[in-house]
């Protein structure tokens, strides 16, 4: 099965041949033969362009070929800002456009997690995935992130510093029992964190319904960030991710 393009997100995220993009340097997110996944920065930049060099011996399952000598067989990537749209790209093999590179196009002025994975397929053969044993590959953009994923990772992408900003992009389904609704969604999911043992702060990391990029400033000379996420709704539903009691730590520079 050959997987086509998502015509209407491909504005989001998929280059599209304008001055503007034109004159950016993109920046090259490597995927080699050895499992190393190595971006050229180490913060992209927000608007930039990334080009994706992968190796296609990380996927060698589905290589049939026509009577011709063409593959029949597709390597797909995926990307994701944050937890915004999935949308994919052809990376190798059989393509329904035939173009050898794609070059990603990210939104201006939106900073975060990019987030990226990879499948093969083929007729006759059983889907294969390059996903990071399902965490996926994450890299920052316009800044630091914090990724809580619904397999219970929490992820660093770029480093956390005192005096700047990162985002938190927390995942809905580690909290998915308080959902009353209320003519919508009536439920919220709050990340409570301080710096330093100091006082407690909250902020709330979802919108109606959904889980939203929420930035967050550490103090200058910080040097520690505890946090954990409390999940209310109107029927005084509670719960808590908060590893065990133990709550989340994370170090800055």
């Amino acid at each position: 099965m050959v997987r086509r393009f998502l015509p209407s997100l491909l504005p989001l995220l998929l280059a599209a041949s304008t001055a503007a993009a034109q004159t950016t340097t993109p920046v090259a997110i490597t995927f080699d033969g050895n499992w190393n996944e190595t971006p050229s920065v180490e913060v992209i930049p927000a608007g930039g362009q990334v080009v994706v060099n992968y190796d296609i011996s990380r996927l060698p399952q589905c290589r049939g070929t026509t009577s011709s000598g063409s593959p029949t067989w597709t390597i797909n990537g995926y990307v994701q800002v944050n937890r915004g749209p999935v949308v994919s790209f052809w990376v190798a093999g059989l393509s329904p456009d035939n173009q050898n590179q794609r070059t990603l196009h990210l939104p201006a002025g939106v900073s975060g997690a990019l987030v990226m994975w990879f499948d093969i397929s083929g007729p006759g053969c059983q889907q294969a995935w390059d996903s990071n044993y399902g965490s996926n590959y994450h890299f920052a953009i316009g800044g630091p992130a914090l990724s809580f994923n619904s397999n219970w990772d929490e992820v660093v992408t770029g480093t956390l510093r005192a005096g700047q900003q990162f985002i938190i992009n927390y995942d809905v389904n580690r909290l998915p029992e308080c959902r009353a609704t209320y003519n919508g969604p009536a439920w919220v999911i709050s990340a409570l964190y301080r710096f330093d043992n100091g006082p407690i702060q909250e902020t709330v990391v979802t919108g109606s319904g959904y889980s939203v990029a929420t930035p967050i400033v550490a103090p200058a000379g910080a040097r520690h960030l505890e946090m954990w996420f409390r999940n209310t709704d109107r029927s005084s539903c509670v719960r808590y991710d908060n590893n065990y009691g133990a709550n989340y730590h994370f170090y800055l520079q």
